[in-house]
Formats: C-alpha cells, structure tokens, sequence
C-alpha cells in the first residue's frame, strides 16, 4: 500500500534534440554529468523523492527524445503530466523558437499543464552571442511562464528549478 502522503508528479522535460534535457535529470536526480550522453531513444525515466511542506513528493521526470523521427512516438507519453518543462539551449537561439511546436503538442495532450521555460548550457554563453535571459524571458512570459537558465554541466541553477518545480506542484495539488 502506498503512504497517502507520497504524491508523484508525472514531468515531462521537452525540446528539440542536443539542448540538455537528459543531462539535465540526471544532473539533478544523480547529481553528475556525463559528457559523453547518448541521445535518447522515444522516452528516459528518472525520479527523486523530495519533501514539500511536509509531504514526501516523488518528480518522475520524462525525458523526451527530441529528435524529428522520434516527434511521432512522443505525444502519447505527455497525457498524464503535471508539468512541463521546456528546455532550450542558450547558444542555438533556433531552440528557444522551436518550443512553441513542443508547447503546442503538450497543450493539445494536457490542456491545463504548466510550463517552465529553461535555458541550458549557461556555462558555453558567449556575450552577444546566442539567446539572453531577457528575450527569454520575455519569449516564457507568451506562456504565463518563469524562466530558468542552468547549467547541467557545472549543476549552477539545476537544484533551484526542480525546488520551483516541486514548489508549484505541491501548490497545485497537495492539501497543506
């Protein structure tokens, strides 16, 4: 029997394919990085147990695979999902602009899911190169959405975003 005070939060980490999404999760469930990471096939799995409040909260954290040839397999896995975390990395700005297909194909599986916006790779960010926190920032405010820039590489801002994270679900949907 499962304790009634252990919630599971189905997320999603969406973006097109080389942004960090798999770095990302292993970053903040396994606290290292891989330089080497493989890209992933359909969908990765990876959890943490975290408390909120008082209550033991379990992230699920989907992984998308973002390549094009893998866009037809991925929409069954978004119904069910609690939030959404978009990802983009800051060098490509191509990958900030390509999430509103992904936003729109969550939105179409799960009306009401949340998005955070999240720009990785900080640690490779050129001045007046790439995407800054501003046009990002702005870009995330479309969605009614807050902004995160991290690094999976160096982990800077990685704890602070699935705290947020975990902060809004627990929010939305536990009794406190």
């Amino acid at each position: 029997m499962r304790d009634p005070q252990t919630a599971i939060f189905k997320t999603v980490l969406i973006g097109d394919g080389g942004v960090g999404k798999t770095s990302i999760a292993v970053r903040y469930t396994e606290d290292r990085f891989d330089e080497h990471m493989k890209m992933t096939i359909g969908v990765n799995f990876a959890s943490k147990k975290v408390e909120i409040a008082g209550s033991e909260v379990t992230m699920l954290l989907w992984d998308l695979g973002g390549q094009p040839r893998f866009q037809d397999v991925v929409d069954g896995y978004f119904r069910g999902s609690k939030m959404g975390i978009a990802v983009y990395e800051v060098t490509r700005p191509f990958t900030l602009y390509r999430l509103d297909s992904w936003v729109s194909r969550l939105r179409d599986n799960v009306p009401e899911c949340p998005i955070i916006i999240v720009g990785n790779k900080i640690d490779e960010r050129v001045d007046g190169e790439g995407v800054t926190a501003e046009e990002a920032s702005e870009y995330a405010s479309k969605y009614r959405s807050i902004l995160f820039e991290v690094s999976a590489k160096t982990g800077e801002g990685v704890a602070n975003l699935f705290d947020a994270v975990a902060r809004l679900l627990a929010k939305e949907y536990l009794v406190t």
